[in-house]
């Protein structure tokens, strides 16, 4: 049975954020800091998120000396690419060497926040995963680089090369004894394999009755219009990508911090699970969003509410 969630504040400094976070710290709802808050569109609706998940309306490298060193259990990156992509603001008009100095300095101020048994995953494309992850072996134990597969099929575009269709996803370490539990995350066999394997040698073998560990190519479909969670965010990723990192490396109760939240998909998946979070968006329309698939799934409902702006394939 899974821990229940630590409901206390998400403080970062015991000497002087009493006043400052709560257990459920909202769009634009905190005051001081380094941060100037902007007013969520729904701010001043009943707040109703889960408790153990902050949202701050602000950038995460003006506010990160607000995290205490060695408290935070995963960091979840998910950071602008260095494509020209429209997130409502010019965070991801950075481009060569800019983006790489962007990149290595917000990883630079994350890192000492992790906790001995820490870990981190980071997303970013080809173009720039080598520097990334050069820099990120320098200070921590790189575990695995994982594919993300998009399944997305292959129509029209270059002619002078392949046809680019995963994400690149770092999975580092702060030391060997970083936390890491495979079995919420195993695969179940299919029938047929499981009745061919199920021969006596295998009888009551623990990979057989859980399944297997996953490769490190995941295919999972990106979000089309069709998908229920599909939001209004340019790069949503999918739910299952984002609980299969938070359950496999944090903890139950543990605190997962995300620096770019964008639609808040890791949040929903702290509190679909028992994790409790901090996360940074600087959008406040992404913000409000965020905290709007909190409300919803606190309220219960199985999908998020129809109202929510989806957005075309």
């Amino acid at each position: 049975m899974s821990a229940p969630l630590d409901t206390t504040p998400i403080t970062m400094r015991d000497d002087e954020l009493s006043e400052r976070a709560g257990p459920d710290d909202d769009c634009g709802a905190l005051a001081g800091g380094g941060c100037d808050f902007a007013l969520a569109l729904d701010a001043l609706q009943p707040r109703a998120i889960p408790p153990g998940i902050a949202l701050r309306n602000c950038d995460f490298l003006t506010d990160v000396g607000s995290l205490a060193d060695q408290s935070i259990d995963l960091i979840l990156a998910d950071p602008p690419y260095g494509l020209g992509k429209d997130y409502g603001n010019d965070s991801d008009k950075r481009n060569g060497q800019d983006f790489i100095a962007w990149t290595c300095r917000w990883l630079e101020l994350a890192i000492p926040k992790l906790k001995p048994s820490g870990s981190l995953y980071v997303f970013c494309t080809w173009q720039y995963a080598p520097e990334i992850f050069c820099f990120l072996k320098r200070r921590l134990t790189m575990i695995n680089e994982i594919i993300w597969d998009r399944r997305v099929p292959s129509m029209g575009g270059t002619t002078r090369r392949f046809t680019s269709v995963h994400d690149n996803i770092g999975f580092f370490a702060v030391s060997k004894d970083y936390y890491f539990d495979l079995d919420p995350v195993r695969i179940p066999y299919d029938p047929v394999t499981k009745k061919a394997r199920s021969r006596r040698i295998f009888e009551g073998s623990k990979w057989l009755e859980l399944g297997y560990n996953p490769k490190d190519v995941w295919s999972v479909s990106r979000l089309h219009r069709q998908h229920a969670e599909r939001v209004a965010h340019p790069t949503q990723k999918p739910l299952e990508i984002i609980e299969r990192m938070v359950l496999s490396s944090c903890p139950p109760g543990g605190l997962v911090l995300d620096p770019f939240m964008g639609s808040g998909t890791t949040a929903v998946a702290c509190a679909r699970h028992q994790r409790r979070f901090v996360g940074y968006e600087i959008n406040p329309e992404y913000c409000a969003l965020a905290r709007r698939r909190l409300a919803a799934l606190e309220a219960g409902r199985a999908t998020l509410d129809e109202t929510l702006p989806h957005v075309p394939n």
